[in-house]
């Protein structure tokens, strides 16, 4: 199969009220923002990135990757990050990440990249729970993702399966998916990550 252009979309743009409010993008694992590890994973897989982020556009903008927030206001959900990613993005097909999933899996895209002659969207299905906030999608469902949200909408996997979202299966390495988006998650993570050491 002929590669894809593929445009990474990393999703920064939340409120982080697990996180007491602090932007769970920028908190650091390993001494490095949630965020830099994602783009880490991902970087190798894709043509180009860009970051969608409502606060703290200066610290997400440092590694020099195109930063933008939602044309919709008041934080209306991840469907609002990957709207306005879709908008500016070049590619048809771009790869959905949320900034708390460190340990994305190194072949993430070619497995998603399977189903993209039948499927407008793909998404990983772990063994046990869909992870839609990871999902390689096509710009082709813009008009539907604008009138879902001009109607109110918000909820994401319910749009999935509007648009016939199909799921993948990842069950042999779950933990690819973790996300990191309370404290204590991220203190024992860490703590993980320092003993292994």
């Amino acid at each position: 199969m002929e590669k894809l252009p593929v445009t990474a979309i990393i999703l920064a743009g939340g409120q982080s009220n697990r996180m007491n409010g602090v932007d769970k993008g920028l908190m650091l694992l390993a001494e490095k923002p949630l965020f830099q590890h994602v783009i880490d994973r991902i970087k190798p897989q894709v043509d180009f990135i860009m970051i969608n982020c409502n606060r703290h556009a200066d610290q997400y903008a440092a590694l020099d990757y195109p930063v933008f927030g939602d044309d919709l206001p008041g934080f209306l959900g991840p469907l609002a990050g990957i709207y306005s990613g879709l908008l500016r993005s070049s590619t048809d097909w771009n790869l959905v990440v949320s900034c708390d999933t460190p340990f994305l899996p190194l072949d993430l895209l070619i497995r998603l990249a399977k189903f993209t002659t039948t499927h407008q969207a793909i998404f990983p299905f772990d063994g046990k729970d869909n992870h839609p906030t990871v999902l390689l999608i096509n710009k082709s469902v813009l008009p539907q993702l604008k009138k879902y949200l001009e109607n109110g909408d918000r909820k994401l996997m319910l749009f999935l399966k509007q648009i016939h979202a199909t799921a993948v299966d990842f069950s042999d390495t779950p933990a690819s998916f973790t996300n990191i988006n309370t404290v204590e998650m991220l203190e024992s993570a860490n703590l993980a990550i320092k003993a292994n050491k």
